[in-house]
């Protein structure tokens, strides 16, 4: 039975318990609206900052609860602790660390341009270090934080209650600087996020002044002042383009690099200097991560890194090896770690309360109106206060125009209240004395108010001196003066303006700065390229993933059926498993045994001797567990038009992707095919997108289709089948061939794990549809062993074959006998008894080795 404090609902559909009182809604719309209701909440309330005085809610309470509190620049220090819960108890009902945290981030002088708050004690360090607890640290106001809340007392901004409705807290600050931009923002919302750079104030005033004195003023007009963003760690930003295009949209990239040197340790030895990071880069982390690199010999010429950071500044050295040059090491160590990071600028914040993505000079205008809005607003309240103090000093010189009767009628009053009556009839009689010199009043109105009685009766007898009467009559007519200058501001927009340039003026006077971080044209930028010769090498891969390039000319001819020697030191339980051939400056575009897809540069690819086992692809790649290189295609041009690559798996799926669609890889790589856990990529070919694709299999199967069977898929894509498998078989290789061209031009080279091979015409297969059983390629025997490999040849080629235990030989095509389909071909390769062929290569016949052999030849050492 249900209990009365959890009634059970009716299962026939009646009205429930108090059903009366409830009411019916959908809850798709009530989800949808509830959450709308909270992205709003966190867009507006929490992540986002105000475009006119660039904070969010958190650092504007902390900010006005400090100025509450008295804390301004020239005041003692006040525990961080008594500021949170000041903060926290009146205006922000969120958790204390978090309202610590935005606080030690405003006193940091590594993290914001200008630091909002003076802070005493720990307040964390660029290595990291977390902030001492709030109890022990203790802070002020900087100096420049109070423009940030200059003239809040005046009505210049509109006030909401509090959560408690206890009290009233500013919606926004009438700040005198673009805090937004000169101290930068980043936030994560519902859906969006906001990454501004810190910038330059004297740059940023400067455009701001441009704009104010030409409202027609655009972006071009900006940028002849504001060179770029401006880190409070200095460094150097390259990326002249991508800032433009960032000031422009909103959005852009950029790079920032560390500001290095190169000092002489001794004759022979140099040492790489670092004196500023990048922003926001943990320097522990950055050393760590250098010696790390340096201890893997992924950069080898590093022999030390220290770090000899004091209270003079930072200083990261890098020694390096004798002989190393420190322009290559420093390449790599911009690759490798955060001496070169992106900024990828978003210019979001919240303006007239929508999340509004702007450029700079948008930004710029925000900030612009929000003060023509203070200006004009503490105008209009000093004019009210001037107008009332004028009626004041209005009263009390018609009390000294008409001191001897004022006097006789408080002295022949019985009481104050008396008094305050009879002076006011007096004042509204024909006998009094106006000489006010200025017609303000109709003249019904010309007699004492009730303001001005109670001003008289609080007059102090010293007043009546005639210094004291002198003091009101000047500043009676200061006021008047003041008055005058308020009236003229209202109504003249271009003396409104002039009042704001002047305050800018004033401001960037005061904390105007010169640059700390350096804007380098792309043109200038050193690339590591530059310093590589563009020459062929050979890149080899072990099964176990080592990776090594070699120089084309190490290796020689060798004849068919050659005994061989050992080609690359590995370890007995590895072996050689790919090997391709190109330029140093290529990309090398890696798809893994998972479907993922890397590159590199050929050039990053160590050169460790022709003896060396090579680096492991781990330390190349971020390379995920159970991933392995499968092919490696090598790419000129990354958005070239037209071109595809064409995937083929294991279990026979093939699939193409337009090339362009590789051009942004990720150094933690991206999904290149959609892959099953059953099954693993093969191959992967460039193509035109209407070619003829070839397919073998292990047990000597293969098909023969066009290309343009396949359509065009996306990169996460699965594909579809390419061939339909026997049981225990799977594909082994693929080729591609034009659609034309001459007989006999083409043959495919099968390669078995005995080490035996045939060449046949590709015309011996016919045309099929994707998807069939196909026809035989090879007769496999016990003696031949299963097909290893498939390599499509021309008269030209030369075949470069690599066995398990490392035996490498290299041989003309054109001496292995042309043969028909299933035929079972000859030795090209003799094996010990255990050992099989790990793979067959192709290698471009410009690229073969002059001197010959006619023996046995060279093999790689």
């Amino acid at each position: 039975m249900a209990d009365d404090k959890n009634p059970q609902l009716p299962l026939d559909g009646g009205t429930p318990p108090g059903g009366s009182n409830l009411v019916s809604i959908n809850i798709e719309e009530e989800m949808r609206r509830s959450y709308l209701d909270y992205s709003m909440s966190v867009i507006i309330g929490r992540a986002l900052p105000d475009a006119r005085d660039g904070l969010k809610p958190v650092h504007r309470r902390v900010l006005y609860t400090m100025s509450e509190m008295g804390l301004e620049f020239n005041k003692k220090y006040t525990k961080c602790a008594k500021v949170v819960g000041q903060a926290m108890g009146v205006y922000h009902p969120h958790g204390d660390s978090a309202i610590y945290d935005t606080l030690v981030r405003m006193a940091q002088p590594f993290s914001l341009r200008y630091p909002l708050i003076d802070g005493q004690g720990n307040f964390g360090s660029v290595d990291g270090d977390p902030p001492a607890a709030m109890r022990y640290t203790e802070c002020r106001m900087e100096r420049i934080a109070g423009e940030l809340l200059a003239d809040i007392e005046m009505e210049t901004v509109d006030f909401t209650p509090n959560y408690d409705e206890s009290t009233l807290e500013p919606t926004v600050l009438p700040t005198r600087i673009p805090n937004l931009i000169v101290n930068g923002s980043n936030g994560i919302a519902v859906g969006m996020a906001t990454n501004i750079p810190p910038h330059n104030l004297t740059e940023i005033i400067n455009a701001a002044i441009e704009l104010v004195n030409n409202p027609q003023a655009g972006l071009i007009e900006v940028l002849k002042h504001v060179q770029g963003p401006d880190f409070p760690t200095g460094g150097f930003v390259y990326g002249k383009t991508g800032i433009a295009q960032a000031y422009k949209t909103g959005r852009g990239r950029f790079m920032m690099r560390a500001r290095v040197a190169t000092e002489n340790l001794t004759k022979e030895k140099q040492a790489i200097i670092v004196t500023e990071i990048p922003y926001q880069v943990n320097k522990s982390k950055l050393i760590e991560r250098i010696a790390e690199l340096a201890n893997e010999k992924i950069i080898d010429d590093i022999s030390d890194v220290r770090d000899e950071s004091d209270r003079d500044g930072m200083r990261i050295v890098i020694e390096l090896k004798r002989g190393s040059q420190p322009e290559i090491v420093l390449n790599q160590l911009y690759k490798h770690t955060q001496l070169q990071e992106s900024f990828s600028m978003i210019f979001l914040a919240v303006l007239n309360g929508q999340p509004r993505e702007m450029g700079l000079d948008q930004a710029i205008r925000a900030f612009i109106d929000h003060r023509v809005d203070v200006v004009q607003r503490r105008t209009v309240f000093l004019l009210r206060k001037a107008r009332e103090r004028e009626h004041i000093l209005e009263g009390y010189k018609i009390a000294l125009d008409n001191l001897d009767t004022v006097i006789r009628i408080i002295r022949g009053s019985g009481s104050r209240a008396e008094a305050r009556e009879n002076l006011y009839a007096w004042g509204k009689g024909t006998d009094i004395v106006v000489n006010l010199d200025r017609e303000r009043l109709p003249s019904e109105e010309r007699g004492l108010s009730l303001r001005q009685v109670d001003a008289i009766l609080e007059l102090q007898l010293y007043r009546l001196t005639q210094l004291s009467v002198d003091e009101i009559l000047n500043e009676l007519k200061e006021i008047r003066d003041k008055i005058a200058e308020y009236e003229s501001i209202l109504a003249s927009e271009k003396k409104l303006r002039k009042v704001i340039v002047k305050e800018l003026e004033e401001v960037r006077n005061k904390y105007g700065d010169e640059r700390r971080t350096q804007i380098v044209d792309e043109s200038a930028e050193l690339q590591l390229e530059d310093l590589i010769a563009d020459e062929q090498v050979a890149v080899t891969v072990s099964h176990q993933g080592y990776l090594k390039r070699t120089p084309i000319t190490t290796y020689r001819q060798q004849r068919r059926g050659g005994t061989g020697r050992m080609g690359m030191k590995t370890r007995e339980e590895d072996f050689v498993a790919q090997l391709i051939v190109d330029s140093t400056h290529a990309y090398l575009l890696c798809f893994t045994n998972t479907g993922r897809v890397y590159w590199l540069k050929v050039y990053e690819i160590p050169d460790v001797g022709a003896a060396g086992k090579g680096k492991s692809m781990q330390s190349l790649l971020n390379l995920q567990a159970g991933e392995n290189v499968r092919a490696i295609l090598p790419v000129k041009n990354l958005e070239e038009e037209g071109k595809f690559i064409f995937f083929t798996t294991r279990q026979g799926t093939v699939k193409k992707t337009p090339l362009k669609d590789f051009s942004n890889v990720m150094s933690k790589g991206i999904i290149a095919i959609g892959i099953d856990k059953e099954d693993e990529l093969v191959a992967a070919r460039i193509t035109d997108g209407s070619q003829i694709v070839f397919l073998a299999t292990h047990l000597g199967m293969a098909i023969r289709f066009d290309e343009a069977d396949v359509r065009s898929m996306g990169r996460p894509a699965f594909g579809v089948r390419g061939i339909e498998l026997a049981k225990n078989d799977y594909v082994v290789g693929v080729a591609i061939t034009p659609k034309e061209h001459e007989a006999g031009a083409y043959r495919i080279l099968a390669v078995t794990e005995n080490g035996f091979g045939k060449r046949t015409d590709v015309e011996e297969y016919r045309l099929q549809t994707r998807g069939g059983k196909g026809v035989k390629n090879m007769a496999v025997t016990e003696r031949i062993g299963k097909v290893n490999s498939i390599q499509l040849v021309d008269d030209t080629s030369e075949l470069m074959v690599i066995s398990q235990w490392g035996k490498i030989i290299r041989i003309d095509t054109k001496q292995i006998r042309a043969a028909g389909r299933a035929t079972q071909g000859v030795r090209l390769l003799n094996l010990d008894a255990e050992d099989k062929v790990a793979a067959a290569v192709i290698i471009p016949p410009e690229e073969a080795a002059k001197d010959k052999d006619d023996d046995q030849g060279t093999l790689i050492q």
